[in-house]
């Protein structure tokens, strides 16, 4: 999967730096614009999913089961759930460890990039699926990740195992839970035969709820 410039949108970027001003400073707009194209440049977006009959909140034929009530919720109504996880690759990992040395400022930019970056290659992937499943008459959630409201955190782990993502896409997580490539996502996205309600990306589900800078801040991620 491919990553253009035109998806890292500017706004969301600038968001993600606590901009907060309907007019930015040029410098920044600048400074974001030249992010863009590195992240772009040196991106290597890798996907992969894999489809699970549902029993309750199990993928059927494991040993998972997906915990918490937002994601019961979540997957209330649903025949079928789909694992998906991206990567913008080791190589935009290596890219932030250096522009940390050399210059911060630069390095909070290309993180904020790469941020967006990651986001936009999921939102393909969900809207790919989305389309293949509404051609047969079945209807998606929209994707929830672990860390997302009740849903722990510590179930990244297996859902990376369920995916083998460490030999598909070199995704791997650390002694303390945290994605390597640290610009990787994992998701969940149930499957039914009736449309679904669309939850919200507010802050109101989100692990990081108490704690999110941005959100004290009066620009969050979800806006």
């Amino acid at each position: 999967m491919d990553l253009r410039e035109e998806q890292l949108n500017e706004q969301e970027i600038l968001r993600y730096l606590g901009c907060q001003t309907a007019q930015p400073p040029e410098e920044l707009v600048r400074a974001v614009r030249k992010g863009r194209q590195e992240i772009v440049t040196t991106a290597r977006p890798k996907v992969i999913w894999r489809l699970f009959p549902l029993e309750g909140t199990r993928p059927a034929g494991t040993s998972v089961t997906f915990q918490g009530g937002d994601i019961a919720r979540h997957l209330a109504g649903c025949h079928a759930v789909i694992l998906m996880a991206a990567t913008l690759g080791p190589e935009i990992e290596s890219l932030l460890l250096r522009a940390q040395v050399r210059d911060m400022s630069h390095a909070l930019v290309l993180d904020a990039c790469a941020s967006t970056g990651v986001e936009a290659v999921c939102d393909r992937l969900e809207a790919d699926l989305r389309a293949e499943w509404e051609e047969k008459g079945h209807y998606l959630t929209d994707r929830f990740s672990p860390g997302y409201g009740d849903l722990p955190i510590t179930q990244q782990s297996e859902l990376c195992a369920l995916l083998d993502t460490q030999r598909r896409i070199g995704l791997t997580l650390s002694s303390s839970g945290i994605m390597i490539p640290r610009k990787s996502v994992t998701a969940i996205l149930g499957i039914a035969d009736t449309p679904r309600h669309r939850r919200s990306r507010g802050c109101q589900g989100c692990a990081m709820y108490e704690h999110c800078q941005m959100r004290k801040g009066g620009t969050p991620c979800g806006s």
